[in-house]
């Protein structure tokens, strides 16, 4: 039966993995946006096991964060402060100078026009001005020109970049005007591309570049005072994560500006590059798109990208990094503006700007130029280009092959198809680890190619791959399983106990004939004087009466676990230890005993107020080896207990009978609860069909819950016991008798002073072991 089911599961569990193989399949082609954004956020796991990578020390980042805007006033500081900047970077020689703000407003006072009237007014006079207030009026009008302060500041330097950004939708340009559009168009014409390498017959209108509708740019007069411009605009993915770097963005297509010669558009890191390295950037494109983009000057870096011009930023760690002595320093090193204006060299050493490329923006949080990237729920975006940068001086790229698709595709082909062939075949637990090791060796692939070649490809497909193959096929199990489950429970649950049935359902195996040899511990109980309990009762009242009993019963037993075999009329036969394995079934077979007894006396109580006949139960427990499993024909089988164990614990029940007992125990059931239960030994017997004599005890209590007359009492029969076996029996008889004083109703002490007083008038035979022959069961 369960080699047919085996191969039945095998076959059909990898039909079910080819067609978990096909799905997985579809859902790559379509690649919906659920397992996009699972993907991007597996892919991310790469950096964080990669872990942090130390950048190059050309980036420095000037911060406009919480300390300057204290003490320097609320942003937007006035140009003044940002001409101090510009001019303080130069004297400490920085190589470029590069804002990740743009200043769309003029900071130039109002008054100055009042300035300028003054002036006039006093030239067209007719009398000749005083020299020294038209000095002074010259002097106002320049100090209050904060443009062009900051644009000759800008100017002298001959090594700013000016930021602008680009709104992508149109929703974001309601505020602008054509006009307005246009003429911050004619402030960004500087820092268009020149240098484009088309293939034969490429047009740009027909190739999916990144396309702006408007820009916001810089004031004119800062404009052409820097050595150029680059804008800032970054697109997150559908996660709100920023991975990847727009080098090109296209904006008033050619077919609507007829003439224009390449709208093409450099961000503000390239840009920045080309100044550090004193280069132009080149960029080729055929019909698929961008090819590449190459940055030449004193090296030719050629940067791979996407159809669209988009770079995958390597980032090299997160924003905040422990450095040795503990404290979170930021990944690139960054100052203070004000330190920097007011010449603060503890906190703003001249040598940190040095021949460096000094990137300012924003890192406070109150600006909220903050991003997500895979190392970081909030970056400054200025840190972005400043890792961008540090990717390309390194050549340390990543990128998407052509050939990505195929790949993944492929991986989940082999993935599939080695499931569905080997994993049925592995069984649950080897199905398991083989699911982890395609799964384990599917990762640290994917784990090698990123960091040893920069290779960006899916992640989530692979493991969705082994864990829908694996999920699918172990629930294909699990259903075919539970379907043979319920048909064993509903075919032996109506006479089995649970405990068996639930062996069965774990275990079909054990539904074949015969058993196996294990220590139990076996259980037999019966109603003292049944027989004329139900001579004088009515059959219906009976059985009332016997459920009762029963069900009280059996719910004791099956509560610590033990294997209820059958009811015979009123006598219970079980056992303890079998199917499920139980260490301690000895104590347990004794617990199920005493409380057993507890419960008669509570059913008798009630019994008598009900005015029913009153039940006294005799139990005899044994622990030994027997034989436990099916016993019986291929039709009907029982699953019982077989062996000299079984019998003498049946021998046991009865002989209960001799001694005035209740529960009469064996001596390995003795050892091994000795340390949990109160008990006295009662006898040496001979029981019926064995040879050698064995001890018998008769359970008690639980540990320490024997009263003080009852330990009195047995101490005394176990005095008398001493002496009955030397063959003293008039000082044993003494003994018992004693005992009975302190309770008559002691039924051993009883049965041992007859026993006295017999042995008295016909003293045993010579050689006598001290042992009692039952003659009956």
């Amino acid at each position: 039966m369960r080699d047919m089911l085996s191969r039945f599961l095998v076959i059909n569990s990898t039909v079910v993995g080819l067609l978990l193989t096909a799905l997985c399949m579809s859902a790559f082609y379509f690649d919906s946006q659920i397992i996009q954004r699972i993907d991007l956020l597996a892919s991310d796991m790469r950096f964080l096991v990669r872990g942090i990578e130390k950048p190059g020390p050309e980036v420095v980042i000037a911060a406009i964060d919480e300390k300057s805007i204290d003490q320097l006033g609320r942003w937007p500081w006035p140009f003044t402060v940002q001409a101090k900047l510009v001019r303080q970077l130069t004297r400490y020689r920085a190589r470029v100078i590069a804002y990740d703000v743009v200043f769309s407003s003029s900071d130039t006072s109002a008054g100055i026009n009042n300035l300028h009237a003054i002036k006039a007014r006093m030239i067209a006079g007719g009398a000749d001005p005083n020299p020294e207030v038209l000095a002074f009026l010259d002097r106002a009008i320049a100090e209050a020109d904060h443009d062009r302060i900051f644009a000759k500041a800008l100017k002298k330097s001959r090594r700013t970049i000016l930021g602008y950004f680009f709104h992508y939708t149109r929703e974001s340009i309601r505020h602008l005007s054509e006009k307005q559009m246009a003429e911050y168009l004619q402030y960004i014409r500087n820092s268009k591309y020149n240098a484009i390498k088309k293939a034969p017959n490429t047009r740009l209108k027909d190739i999916a570049l990144t396309r702006a509708e408007a820009v916001e740019s810089n004031i004119p007069i800062l404009a052409k005072a820097a050595r150029g411009g680059g804008y800032f605009s970054l697109t997150p993915d559908i996660d709100g994560a920023v991975r990847r770097y727009p080098l090109i963005t296209k904006y008033r297509d050619l077919v609507e500006v007829p003439g224009e010669q390449d709208y093409l558009f450099a961000p503000l890191a390239i840009r920045t590059l080309e100044r550090f390295l004193k280069g132009i950037t080149i960029f080729q494109i055929d019909q698929l798109g961008v090819e590449k983009v190459g940055i030449s000057g004193r090296r030719k870096i050629w940067i791979p990208t996407n159809g669209k011009g988009e770079m995958l930023i390597n980032y090299r760690g997160p924003w905040g990094i422990l450095d040795d002595k503990g404290h979170t320093q930021p990944l690139f090193p960054t100052y203070s503006i004000v330190d920097i204006i007011k010449g603060r060299k503890k906190f703003a050493p001249p040598k940190a700007f040095r021949r460096k490329m000094v990137l300012i923006g924003s890192t406070a949080l109150a600006l909220a130029d903050l991003r997500v990237t895979p190392f970081d729920k909030a970056i400054p975006g200025v840190a972005i280009h400043a890792n961008v940068i540090d990717n390309v001086l390194r050549k340390n790229f990543l990128q998407k092959p052509w050939w990505s698709g195929l790949f993944t595709g492929g991986l989940i082909l082999f993935l599939g198809l080695a499931g569905a062939l080997i994993l049925p075949r592995l069984g649950a637990l080897g199905g398991g680890i083989g699911s982890f090791v395609f799964l384990i060796g599917s990762v640290a692939l994917n784990q090698y190619l990123f960091v040893r070649y920069g290779l960006w490809l899916s992640l989530a497909y692979p493991v969705l791959t082994v864990t829908v193959l694996y999920g699918g096929m172990t629930l294909y199990h699990y259903i075919v399983e539970e379907q043979e489950k319920r048909f064993i429970q509903g075919a032996f649950g109506t006479y089995l106990s649970p405990a068996v049935v639930a062996e069965l359902v774990e275990n079909p195996d054990l539904l074949a004939l015969g058993g196996k040899r294990k220590e139990i511990t076996a259980f037999f109980s019966d109603v003292a004087g049944f027989t004329s309990v139900s001579e004088s009762m009515s059959p219906e009242a009976l059985v009332s009466l016997l459920n009762e009993y029963l069900s009280d019963m059996a719910d004791i037993i099956l509560e610590h676990d033990g294997t209820l075999d059958k009811y015979e009329g009123d006598a219970i036969i079980a056992f303890f230890g079998a199917p499920h394995p139980m260490p301690d079934h000895p104590l347990q077979g004794c617990l199920v005993c005493l409380e057993m007894q507890e419960r008669m006396v509570v059913l008798r109580a009630q019994w008598r107020e009900r005015g029913m006949k009153e039940l006294y139960m005799r139990i005899g427990l044994n622990t030994g080896q027997a034989v436990v499993g099916n016993m019986g024909s291929r039709t009907r089988m029982d699953y019982t207990m077989m062996g000299d164990t079984v019998n003498t614990a049946a021998r046991f029940e009865g002989a209960n009978k001799q001694y005035g007992s209740s529960i009469m125990i064996g001596q390995q059931t003795f050892e091994d609860a000795k340390e949990a239960i109160e008990v006295r030994e009662l006898d040496l017997i001979n029981v019926v069909g064995k040879v050698e004599p064995v001890p018998i005890y008769e359970l008690l209590a639980r540990k320490g819950e024997l009263d003080e007359t009852k330990t009195k009492v047995v101490d005394l029969y176990r005095k008398g016991l001493a002496v009955y076996k030397a063959m003293q029996f008039e000082e044993g008889k003494a003994l018992f008798v004693e005992a009975l004083s302190l309770d008559e109703d002691d039924g051993p002490s009883k049965t041992m002073r007859g026993r006295c007083e017999l042995y008295m008038e016909n003293p045993p035979p010579e050689g006598w072991n001290g042992a009692f022959v039952m003659t009956s069961k």
